[in-house]
């Protein structure tokens, strides 16, 4: 069953209930938001989402989010608008407004949980986006590390940005995001090396792994040998 079809028998059974009143605010944002959960988590892959998908994927948590007020549909929202954002041109007045909206949106997600890591790292990919590479963005990428350290599922986009900024970083975010470095070479190598190679991090990654000279030959054989493409 295609998810048009599946959507519109939520929405059908949706108004059979508020008909009913049986429906309540968070049962109606979980039918609304429900189908379109994969086009959120494909985005997070990095995946290649049609922008139609994006665009209903958003409607879906603004109307979400008018029924129930929650850290998810928000901090999804700010996911949303800031994938929108950057499909648009650098500065034109749409990219201008979905930068604003991400921003807000991340802000309200942190309002209602401060321990909402995506929301901290997409801050600061905002900020940067909206000021440029000297965006004062190290206390964003401080929380972010403070509340998620150790979740594998923002380890790779949160040192991706970190090692793309990392000239602009202080001292005690760099070491932060050597942590990160270390993680992310017993997790995901392969990964490591393809995004130290994308932002000509080489030094910095091999700095990193000076304390693991196991960890630091692996990644030197992966990195030289360009094994990472396999």
């Amino acid at each position: 069953m295609s998810r048009s079809r599946l959507s519109a028998i939520g929405f059908a059974t949706v108004l059979a209930l508020l008909l009913l009143g049986l429906a309540t605010p968070r049962l109606v944002s979980g039918v609304v938001s429900g189908p379109f959960d994969e086009t959120v988590r494909a985005l997070g892959r990095g995946g290649e989402v049609p922008q139609k998908d994006v665009r209903i994927a958003r409607a879906s948590r603004i109307t979400a989010l008018d029924w129930y007020d929650n850290t998810r549909y928000a901090s999804d929202l700010g996911a949303l608008n800031y994938a929108l954002a950057m499909r648009q041109s650098r500065g034109s007045e749409v990219h201008s407004r979905l930068i604003a909206e991400a921003i807000a949106s991340d802000q309200h997600a942190i309002s209602l949980a401060p321990s909402a890591a995506f929301s901290w790292i997409r801050l600061a990919q905002a900020k940067v986006e909206r000021d440029g590479a000297g965006a004062d963005i190290a206390p964003y990428l401080r929380m972010s590390f403070r509340t998620a350290s150790n979740d594998p599922r923002i380890v790779l986009p949160r040192l991706n940005f970190a090692l793309a900024v990392w000239d602009n970083l202080p001292e005690d975010v760099q070491a932060m995001t050597a942590d990160q470095i270390r993680l992310a070479m017993k997790w995901y190598p392969r990964e490591l090396v393809r995004q130290t190679r994308a932002r000509y991090r080489l030094a910095e990654v091999r700095d990193a792994l000076r304390d693991d000279p196991g960890a630091r030959a692996r990644f030197n054989l992966l990195y030289f040998l360009r094994r990472d493409a396999v």
